[in-house]
């Protein structure tokens, strides 16, 4: 061993960082770097195997071939995963559709990612996002001891038999693509005690034990049923104590709906309506919005209530200056029937923030919403302090936000107006807002 100098430092190496750091530094890298580090660093290799395989997106593709090899042969990739997402994919067929050659592929493949799965066995939260898909069969054998999360539109029986696996569930959404194909006694038997979210139809509410700690609903869209609804609300009001948060999906309006909701659930703190069928200028819509009024006394505990139109990707978050005059002036109505309510959104596709007493402020997100805020701000539909704050936050360019408008704002929708310039701040946050970093797909 040779000894340096005296007074002579060795500089340290990354062999010399502790394993927290080096940690510390696996999970911030990309995962072309990871692959990477997985071939050319004895050390790395299982820090970075154990981020490159923490969340996987299947296409039922080649890349998915070697994903599930790699999880085969590698004990480390198969021990680190905890997400599993899969999609459609070439694939991905029903195998009852097939034959010839194609048949014989898919047989295989299926049994190469049953094989990989059941190696995969810390896994916590999966997705399988499309009806009538093969790959549900490899779950046929699978039993995950930590799986807490589920989301799936796989063919009912299939999907009986998992859940009745999985007792430990957590959250569970099942969107089945025709509920009436359900067969509820393949489902009998099955209480879950331990669900907090859910997305179920009414029919198989019944798997929801009555000690489940139930904190949110979503449900799957329901018939146009006058009964049906009723039904679902009652069902749920068994978890009155515990349940925070309700969304309905419906074709189209029903203004009993708000009232049993109202009655049943009055401790809810977040409730959205959606209805699928768009219509912005429905006539029902008026109906719909004053049932909405009339029901809100009877919330004790409301924070957010969202009235919803399921749109058209040409129309989504399309509004007018028109339609924020309109809205102010409901939504201060409804915020003095309901004094908790600090988040109310419209049909129309305004959005509000309470920001003091019955002051209501706009998201602003569009245009029309930052033209109309300046517009009435001028006027006396403020107090005479909120003006002085938003002319101070003009002046100093966005830099004093004592009104906190800078979170209710799009950087491209003030840009536009000349209020300020966009920052490098900005676009990391809208960036990251519409990318999904979980889901990754492995490469070599």
């Amino acid at each position: 061993m040779t000894i340096p100098p005296f007074g002579y430092r060795i500089m340290p190496t990354i062999t010399d960082l502790p394993d927290e750091l080096l940690d510390e530094i696996t999970h911030l890298l990309p995962k072309g770097t990871l692959f990477s580090l997985c071939t050319v660093s004895n050390r790395f290799q299982p820090r970075a195997t154990r981020w490159l395989y923490r969340s996987l997106a299947l296409a039922g593709n080649g890349e998915t071939i070697k994903i599930c090899k790699a999880l085969i042969s590698n004990k480390i990739a198969a021990t680190s995963v905890r997400k599993v997402l899969l999609w459609p994919g070439l694939a991905f067929s029903r195998l009852s559709l097939t034959g010839g050659p194609f048949y014989l592929y898919l047989s295989a493949f299926y049994k190469l990612l049953s094989r990989a799965l059941a190696c995969a066995i810390n896994v916590e939260n999966i997705r399988l996002m499309f009806p009538y898909c093969g790959a549900s069969l490899s779950f046929d054998a699978c039993a995950f001891s930590n799986l807490h999360s589920f989301a799936t539109t796989m063919e009912p029986h299939t999907l009986a038999s998992f859940v009745r696996r999985h007792p430990q569930l957590q959250e569970l959404h099942i969107s089945p693509s025709d509920i009436r194909s359900i067969t509820l006694s393949e489902f009998s038997g099955i209480s879950l005690s331990s669900l907090n979210s859910v997305c179920l139809p009414q029919s198989l509410l019944f798997i929801i034990s009555p000690d489940a700690p139930l904190r949110s609903v979503l449900s799957p869209e329901i018939e146009d049923d006058n009964e049906e609804i009723p039904h679902f609300i009652r069902h749920l009001s068994r978890y009155s104590t515990t349940l925070t948060e309700l969304h309905l999906c419906r074709p189209h309006w029903n203004a009993e709906v708000l009232m049993h909701v109202a009655t049943l659930l009055p401790k809810i703190k977040s409730f959205t309506f959606t209805r699928m069928t768009p219509g912005l200028h429905d006539p029902a819509n008026v109906a719909f919005l004053e049932a909405c009024e009339t029901a809100l006394p009877f919330f004790s505990s409301l924070s957010q209530f969202r009235i919803e139109v399921s749109r058209n990707r040409e129309l989504a978050g399309f509004t007018f200056v028109s339609d924020y005059r309109c809205d102010f002036t409901m939504v201060r109505t409804w915020g003095n029937k309901c004094p908790t309510l600090s988040i109310c959104a419209f049909p129309s596709g305004t959005a509000w923030h309470r920001i003091e007493d019955n002051v209501w402020m706009p998201d602003l997100h569009h245009k029309a919403a930052i033209r109309w805020f300046f517009e009435a701000a001028s006027t006396d539909q403020f107090p005479i302090d909120v003006m002085g704050s938003l002319q101070l936050f003009c002046d100093s360019m966005g830099k004093v936000d004592t009104l906190g408008l800078l979170n209710f704002r799009s950087p491209s929708a003030m840009e536009s107006i000349g209020l300020y310039h966009q920052t490098e701040e900005d676009e990391s946050e809208v960036y990251s807002s519409d990318s999904d970093e979980d889901d990754v797909e492995i490469e070599e």
